[in-house]
């Protein structure tokens, strides 16, 4: 005859099961990590998009910037830089 083995306790309906216990806990823990990953990815996904319209306002800015640059090296410009110079006093 071979040595006995060990029973599991039955699981209990009345809830004062250690069983049942850890079976929540672990749906509980798990629902929870599902839940972070979610929140991760919605943070990562807002995080990009605050990402993308601040690069698009540089690059709008940088245009600007260079038209500007542009148009006052080529002598564009002289006629309003002028203007702008006589309203300060200068």
């Amino acid at each position: 005859m071979g040595r006995q083995r060990r029973t599991q306790p039955v699981p209990s309906n009345n809830g004062d099961g250690k069983r049942d216990d850890k079976r929540d806990d672990k749906q509980d823990h798990k629902l929870d990590k599902k839940n972070a990953k979610a929140n991760l990815i919605l943070a990562k996904a807002q995080k990009a998009l605050a990402a993308a319209q601040k690069r698009k306002w540089l690059v709008i800015l940088i245009g600007v910037a260079i038209a500007a640059f542009y148009a006052i090296k080529s002598g564009a410009g002289s006629g309003l830089i002028d203007v702008i110079k006589s309203k300060l006093g200068m």
